[in-house]
């Protein structure tokens, strides 16, 4: 399990993680934690503790990272409204990881903005 720690995406989240000046601590889970509610299980907190981080494609082909609670869904109407575009389009697993190097499912809240 240890070997996940010298995985490149993790040592970037890791490295990301230290930039901000906050303590923090990456977890190995032994199980799946594919949903927010696995995580939260996992961890032994409330989902609503689990940041889900969920990039999506806007209609000029850029990226919008939206972080919310693992207890909630993101309205992509309510998004786009207040974006003045037209709506969301879902990202594929290309786009995501072209704009955030992460996989989806491992992208994690605190890929930066100026990164796009």
């Amino acid at each position: 399990m240890e070997q996940i720690l010298r995985n490149e995406s993790v040592k970037r989240a890791k490295e990301a993680l230290a930039s901000t000046g906050y303590e923090s601590e990456i977890r190995i889970l032994s199980d799946s934690a594919r949903s927010a509610k696995e995580a939260a299980d996992a961890l032994g907190i409330e989902v609503g503790q689990i940041a889900s981080s969920i990039v999506f494609r806007l209609p000029n082909d850029k990226p919008l990272l939206v972080i919310t609670s693992g207890r909630h869904r993101v309205n992509t109407e309510l998004v786009a409204r207040n974006l003045n575009i037209e709506r969301l389009h879902r990202a594929d697993a290309d786009f995501v990881r072209l704009w955030s190097g992460y996989a989806i499912g491992g992208v994690p809240p605190m890929v930066s903005a100026t990164e796009y």
